[in-house]
């Protein structure tokens, strides 16, 4: 063991590349004692320089001490500054700054709406579930409508099951396909870090229900695990982990036999299904057993006339006759508002390894223009139609009382600055993204100009949340917050239908906000 003394206390400190004894070098180690080296004769420990010392040899370009203080004289003088930290030290910002205006003009009014009734409002609780639920509250609006279901809701516990099942079957894929891509590299750093997560978008929802069909919640309820997922998402995503080395063990053992790659290739795909053995397994036995898509279940349900009805589905024949006549998901894409200089108006883009699920439709996007996307949307909700949509909901936002609206915090007055990043700005430093997906279900159109006013949101936050499990959002804020919607085709203009459908993707790295 190496052991070196402190420096000496006499030590001088200068902007000199020297490394003579006099710029400060290390002493060396004590002379032995008795014939013994011992090192309890150490330096004394340098003392700290004063302030004076400090303001004496700032670094190049640094701020001083004396303009520090300068700023906390100007800031005392401020009898606003001063109010605002009395106030702010001690109070959340977000009670302190909200401006009233934005919650008297914010108001649940609108002149277009979809008929919700019957349908309370949903808790995905401790999870990360929002697109999901989302996606299960469009839906389900078809099928109360047809039935007239009262107090209904579809099981989102269901889907969350067969997604990380196909999320962790989709990665395993993927530690194939990149079995020689260096560990470190961006793409598998992202991959890893990512392999069984809660969240997803429009497109993987699709996937899945078209794959694994819908159930109601009656049916396959929900558990612990699926309400708190935190726990199994990062046990799966450790054991996945291990497979990914596991994978590139098989694989080193076939080339070292000389079998050449293609083959070395498939002797590590030959330990898969074992590896998914396993995690289905630790899937059933936290959120419970799924129900086949094609068994049959029997559904017995209230309706909204005081009438008892039993229906007799599969998780398949419930989305096939219930809901596609409606809303076929199969017809459906993803529009989004994307306005960074690198991300053309009218283009396609398409997120690279990003299916979320082997065989699963692309995730693909349409970049267009904002009125473009909320001309769609206005459309949809007139048509009694509500719209899946993904959103960056932390925001200009309050929860505890359902407003979103760029007006809503005055940072100005209590900073002195206020935020000036423009959508693009946002996305290409990290400070914007989606974050949660929910549903639009109705909209404000002034009856004068026609221009959308403000947007009714569908949370997943439960009752108590927002304004009854409900958001206000002004068109400002859509503007500013909204990426993402999902659409039929029907509602989307021939020209951007054709672009879609012909144009060559350019492809999105998974480790983009979009993505």
């Amino acid at each position: 063991m190496r052991v070196y003394t402190l420096p000496s206390a006499h030590a001088s400190y200068s902007d000199s590349d020297s490394d003579s004894a006099s710029s400060g070098s290390i002493s060396p180690p004590p002379s032995p004692v008795n014939g013994i080296q011992t090192f309890h004769h150490r330096s004394p420990i340098p003392q700290p320089f004063t302030r004076a010392q400090l303001a004496a040899q700032p670094p190049k370009g640094a701020i001083t001490l004396d303009q520090i203080a300068e700023w906390e004289e100007e800031r005392r003088k401020d009898p606003v500054a001063r109010l605002a930290q009395t106030l702010l030290s001690g109070t959340s910002m977000g009670i302190v700054l909200v401006g009233r205006e934005a919650e008297r003009e914010d108001q649940m009014i609108f002149n277009h709406k979809v008929e919700m009734k019957g349908l309370p409002v949903a808790d995905q609780k401790a999870s990360g579930r929002c697109w999901l639920f989302a996606a299960c509250n469009v839906l389900r609006v078809f099928i109360a409508r047809k039935h007239k279901v009262d107090d209904f809701q579809l099981s989102q516990s269901y889907l969350h099951f067969w997604d990380h099942y196909s999320k962790a079957e989709y990665f395993l894929q993927q530690m194939l396909d990149l079995i020689e891509e260096p560990l470190q590299s961006r793409t598998m750093q992202k991959l890893m870090k990512d392999s069984v997560q809660d969240g997803g978008d429009y497109d993987l929802a699709c996937s899945l229900i078209q794959r694994f069909g819908i159930v109601p919640r009656s049916v396959y309820p929900e558990s612990f695990n699926s309400s708190n997922s935190a726990q199994i998402d990062t046990f799966l995503t450790s054991k996945l982990r291990e497979f990914t080395l596991e994978l590139r063990v098989e694989y080193g053992k076939a080339i070292i036999r000389g079998v050449g790659k293609r083959k070395a290739l498939e002797a590590a795909r030959q330990v898969v299904p074992g590896m998914m053995r396993e995690i289905y397994r630790c899937i059933a036995v936290t959120l419970g057993t799924p129900p086949n898509p094609a068994t049959v279940f029997h559904w017995s349900f209230n309706t909204t006339t005081k009438s008892t009805t039993t229906l007799t589905r599969t998780p398949l024949s419930l989305l096939a006759l219930d809901v596609t006549p409606y809303y076929n998901l199969s017809q459906t894409l993803a529009l989004m508002h994307d306005p960074r200089e690198d991300r053309a108006m009218h283009a396609v883009f398409e997120v690279d390894k990003g299916r979320g699920m082997t065989g699963g439709r692309r995730i693909r996007y349409l970049n267009v223009e904002l009125e473009e996307m909320k001309k769609v949307a206005v459309a949809l909700i007139k048509a009694g139609i509500p719209i899946w949509f993904a959103c960056d909901v932390d925001k200009a936002s309050n929860a505890s009382e359902g407003i979103m609206d760029l007006k809503l915090y005055n940072y100005a007055d209590a900073f002195g600055t206020a935020l000036d990043l423009t959508k693009a700005h946002r996305l290409a430093t990290g400070d914007g993204e989606p974050t949660h997906a929910m549903v639009l279900t109705a909209v404000h159109v002034d009856p004068d100009t026609g221009k959308t006013v403000r947007w009714q949101v569908e949370n997943s936050w439960g009752p108590d949340a927002c304004n009854k499990g409900f958001w206000c959002m002004t068109d400002e804020w859509f503007d500013e917050h909204v990426y993402q919607i999902g659409a039929p085709r029907p509602f989307i203009p021939a020209q951007l239908l054709d672009i879609y459908d012909h144009s060559q993707a350019e492809m999105i790295p998974v480790w983009d906000p979009m993505a």
